[in-house]
């Protein structure tokens, strides 16, 4: 019925001409100003938002507003709440009476799970009916995703207005455990049914997940060559899942891209690419990229081929000329690899062919001119179940690369490198959060010589927030970091909120370092810091200062990037 009333309203608004005057509410304590400009279509501009103006409505339809806010309270609970207005110069004010609200008094539930876990309320909350109603899709969710997709529920909300109370009961059958069916798929014109299969984490006669379901929707749209993609499921009266794949393919596959960009560890940055996302057919992928920062410029061609069983074979060559304190380098770089995408866990193996060349070295006896060919066979996974990737509140990721060689004709050394990374996320609640992550990094050289580049470096706006991009730890003769060949970095931070979409986070970055086998307790850099965090669509924008805790006035420094560091 609100929503009915406010379209009467949005039709009706057209016709009016009188002059239009600024709203604003008081006596809201329950819910917010944002919450009820919304609930008339209006938003009231973040404070950065100079150029727009204050929400403002026309006095004519200020009846239709009344009402709209008091239905909109009593969505939310409160019942018996009264809206007046007033007119002062050029505003409207509308005083909100909230009055006692209806409260949970009880929950009954009768279900072989536990729903009333997944309840987004308990006894004694204000009863929101549009919680209640989002409340049952939540046990419909939660009973399919233990394998019930044809369970079936009956909920009820027993009101009593004038008690103020609110008595909630749910009755779920699960009707047995599904399984999946027939799986249909329609191919698109390039993109061949086997590929399509070959994508999919369902199989037919297997137990029904509806993980597996969204696993097959993140795996499809992994490929860019997709434009959109449907998995439509049907369920017959004996619990099992019939479904049905499609795919839409990018009408136009060739993708041109620029961006321009800035970040505290490699300054002003440049970048293009191009690359066909569906080259020949069948999700094959054809790309070329070009960056330039103040540190480093870099050309690469990539290439990219899916195969069955969720396998994706693919190679890259770039060459790069990066600028280190102390020496340069320009690589030649070509990588074959094997991936597997199992969700959340990732594979890969690769061949690393990569070319050296360290050019004007300042301290020849550490990091010697010269020409290195290493031949590298690495090995990657990966396992990440946060909730998201720019953006994460919740959940933990592990991470563990190890490559190495044999010197020989074709390599210029023997040695083995490892690397190790994990973190976790937890909520306080819905806007505070403890993360934390560790670091531990160790390189080996039992013969000949690797590039220089191959050591270790710390510090920066991912590593130790105290010291400038790659700035910690011991210097040589002309105050160059030498690098290291062990490390262990381990990083604490609060985040929690400040103001709409700037957050703040508290953190304390600490640093081992040494050329041991384990790190050098003895040689550790313990900093803290603070930082503001702005959302945006492409993640964070994220400043942080921080300082060394052994001599913060002398050792500390600011830095800029968007993301959160975890």
């Amino acid at each position: 019925m609100m929503k009915i009333i406010f379209l009467l309203f949005l039709l009706y608004l057209p016709l009016l001409h009188a002059k239009k005057a600024t709203l604003i509410f008081q006596g809201n304590d329950a819910l917010s100003e944002k919450e009820l400009y919304n609930a008339i279509n209006l938003s009231k501009p973040s404070f950065y938002e100079f150029n727009k103006e204050a929400p403002s409505i026309n006095e004519k339809i200020l009846p239709i507003v009344k009402q709209t806010i008091k239905n909109y309270y009593k969505s939310k609970g409160y019942y018996h709440a009264q809206v007046s207005s007033s007119r002062d110069k050029n505003t409207i004010t509308l005083r909100v009476e909230e009055r006692e609200p209806l409260r949970i008094t009880e929950i009954k539930t009768l279900s072989v799970l536990d729903a009333k876990s997944q309840l987004p309320f308990k006894e004694g909350d204000v009863f929101d009916a549009d919680k209640f109603t989002q409340s049952k899709k939540t046990i419909q969710l939660f009973y399919a995703k233990e394998s019930f997709c044809n369970a079936t529920l009956d909920a009820k909300a027993l009101v009593d207005i004038e008690l103020n109370s609110a008595i909630l009961s749910y009755k779920v059958t699960p009707n047995g455990v599904c399984q999946f069916g027939k799986i249909e798929i329609t191919p698109s014109k390039t993109v061949d049914k086997e590929i399509i299969e070959s994508l999919l984490f369902i199989k037919e006669d297997d137990t029904f997940y509806l993980e597996n379901i969204s696993k097959s929707y993140k795996n499809i749209y992994a490929h860019a060559g997709i434009s959109s993609a449907l998995i439509n499921t049907t369920i017959d009266k004996n619990s099992t899942v019939d479904v049905n794949v499609s795919v839409v393919e990018n009408e136009k596959p060739i993708r041109f891209g620029s961006s321009l960009g800035y970040s505290s560890d490699q300054g002003a940055m440049v970048a293009l690419n191009v690359e066909n996302r569906n080259f020949l057919g069948n999700l094959k992928t054809l790309g070329m990229s070009a960056k330039l920062t103040q540190i480093y410029q870099s050309l690469k061609v990539n290439y990219s081929m899916p195969l069955k069983n969720r396998d994706t074979f693919g190679a890259d060559v770039e060459v790069k000329n990066e600028n280190y304190q102390g020496f340069k380098e320009i690589s030649t770089a070509a990588t074959l690899f094997l991936a597997q995408r199992e969700m959340p866990s990732d594979f890969k193996e690769s061949l690393v062919f990569d070319n050296t060349h360290t050019y004007e070295s300042e301290d020849l006896a550490l990091f010697p001119n010269g020409n290195l060919f290493i031949l590298s066979p690495k090995f990657g996974w990966g396992y990440d179940a946060r909730d998201d990737f720019l953006n994460p509140t919740k959940g933990y990721f592990l991470n563990a690369d190890v490559m190495g060689s044999l010197q020989s004709f074709l390599c210029a050394a023997s040695y083995t490198k490892l690397t190790l990374s994990g973190g976790y996320i937890l909520p306080i609640n819905a806007s505070n959060f403890l993360a934390t992550k560790a670091t531990f990094g160790n390189l080996r050289l039992y013969g000949g010589e690797i590039p220089p580049s191959y050591r270790f470096f710390a510090g920066g706006a991912y590593s130790n927030r105290a010291y400038s991009y790659r700035g910690l730890g011991p210097k040589d003769g002309h105050s160059n970091p030498t690098g290291f060949d062990s490390m262990l970095e381990v990083t604490f931070e609060y985040r929690f909120p400040i103001y709409q979409e700037l957050r703040g986070v508290v953190f304390s970055d600490n640093s081992a370092i040494g050329d041991a086998y384990l790190s050098n307790s003895e040689s550790l850099y313990s900093s803290g810091g603070f930082g503001l965090r702005y959302t945006t669509p492409i993640g964070p924008i994220s400043v942080d200062f921080g300082f060394d805790l052994a001599n913060p006035k002398k050792q500390y420094a600011f830095n800029f990037h968007i993301g959160e560091l975890f």
